[in-house]
């Protein structure tokens, strides 16, 4: 019995150093591939993107150098103001994931792009990804407060005030690619209408436009789960309305009162089914494709082509 116990006995300092050193090797790749980031980096958007993306959701948050790699962020007040997010990395992930959705979607790589419009820019979700842009970036939003900070803290965005249903301060086929999130999700029919006919304006033939909108997978999602259907903050009697207005005219916009609705702009929560897209915006531009869900599950990417 003793032997045994003496054979079993010699195995473990085999197996526990074979353990750490396994332990080990792991942290030096680890450490190793950490260390490489930033050089992968240097270059943002416009060098390698899974590298950009990755350094910006987790390897940015290394250390206080690696942080400096990437964009500022902006205060916690605007940030929950405008996202309802209010931690660095809750709001660099969504970041993250934006970028990563649009890129798969675009039929070009988004940093050979020209002259890109974010149409509704907010405090730079998506344009604190675009570091290293070697194209011309604008930024439009109503909220100058938003304008202001991506002024100050975003030098390769030029970020410019815009009013409510008015024309859009930019001369007729200037940008190659127009992106917008978050923004057609909240516009009633009448505002839907006259910014499609601004984009297809400031749109060069050709151009890629990426837009978000809100469709059948969120209502989906608002039917079935709480979280979502309180996240949208809408009356419940109006998901089963807009159930039914989907199926029909395939427009729905559940005004809003307070926040962001004042008198000269209607803010609330809208839902637009494919088949609308199909029948209403191919009067402005050439439908490329509709991704369902795209982005976390719940936005749809429209991809079109201006004409």
């Amino acid at each position: 019995m003793k032997r045994r116990e003496n054979s079993v006995g010699s195995k473990r300092p085999s197996l526990l150093r074979r353990l750490l050193d396994s332990i080990t090797g792991i942290r030096r790749k680890r450490d190793a591939a950490m260390a490489l980031r930033p050089a992968l980096v240097e270059d943002g958007i416009h060098g390698d993107l899974q590298a950009w993306l990755d350094f910006n959701r987790v390897g940015a948050f290394a250390s206080r150098q690696n942080l400096a790699l990437v964009a500022p962020f902006p205060p916690r007040r605007l940030m929950h103001k405008t996202t309802a997010l209010r931690d660095t990395k809750d709001f660099a992930a969504h970041g993250h994931d934006i970028l990563k959705a649009l890129s798969r979607a675009s039929p070009t790589p988004l940093s050979t792009f020209a002259d890109v419009l974010d149409f509704g820019v907010g405090v730079g979700r998506l344009a604190r990804m675009f570091k290293g842009f070697r194209g011309h970036y604008t930024g439009i939003d109503v909220d100058t407060g938003n304008i202001a900070w991506v002024a100050k803290a975003l030098n390769y965005v030029d970020a410019i005030a815009t009013k409510p249903r008015q024309a859009l301060p930019f001369v007729n086929n200037r940008f190659d690619c127009i992106i917008s999130i978050s923004v057609f999700t909240h516009m009633s029919e009448r505002d839907q209408f006259f910014y499609l006919t601004e984009l297809a304006r400031v749109a060069r033939p050709g151009a890629t436009l990426l837009l978000t909108v809100h469709g059948e997978r969120v209502l989906q999602r608002a039917e079935t789960e709480t979280r979502i259907f309180e996240m949208l903050a809408v009356p419940r009697h109006s998901i089963v309305h807009t159930r039914n207005l989907l199926a029909s005219a395939g427009f729905s916009f559940v005004l809003q009162p307070g926040g962001l609705n004042s008198e000269k702009y209607e803010y609330g929560t809208t839902f637009i089914s494919a088949d609308y897209i199909e029948r209403e915006w191919s009067r402005y531009f050439d439908i490329e494709r509709i991704c369902p869900a795209a982005i976390h599950d719940f936005q749809d990417i429209v991809v079109l082509r201006a004409r």
